[in-house]
């Protein structure tokens, strides 16, 4: 699917069925959230180390965003395995968070050109990410906890 708007990615993914209904276990939730954090720790203790393989750094950021908007999209009681459609469902349903669409877009289209066309992730492209992933990360978990409690 080409880069769409939010809105767009969902009616077409929505009318194409990708979106299923899905349980809300808080205790499920609870350990995935910290199985991911430690995860997170892991991934910012990489970026000290003397010549890191950014790519992986990437991965690693990239996989536990995804995840995190995977367990928050549990509180809508849906889930998907589109990452595209992950991330619209996340823009649009949880406004309140702010995320950049385009920001969401650019780091979907790094990975998959790395996991499916052998693009490497150079600093460069690790570092313009940076910011935002540890902001989102940050904020959604955030999210999720307030909605556990």
């Amino acid at each position: 699917m080409r880069s769409y708007r939010p809105f767009n990615v969902y009616e077409q993914l929505s009318t194409e069925g990708f979106y299923e209904e899905a349980n809300l276990d808080k205790d499920e939730v609870k350990k995935v959230i910290f199985m991911v954090m430690e995860d997170y720790i892991f991934g910012k203790s990489l970026r000290k180390l003397k010549d890191p393989s950014w790519r992986v750094i990437f991965n690693i950021h990239y996989d536990i965003f995804r995840e995190l908007c995977d367990q928050l999209m549990r509180f809508e009681r849906q889930k998907t395995s589109n990452h595209q459609g992950l991330f619209a469902f996340v823009v649009l349903h949880f406004k309140d968070l702010e995320l950049d669409w385009a920001f969401l877009e650019n780091i979907r289209t790094v990975r998959n050109r790395n996991k499916y066309e052998g693009l490497d992730i150079s600093k460069e492209m690790w570092k313009s990410a940076e910011l935002k992933f540890d902001l989102y990360i940050s904020a959604i978990k955030k999210e999720i906890e307030n909605r556990l409690h």
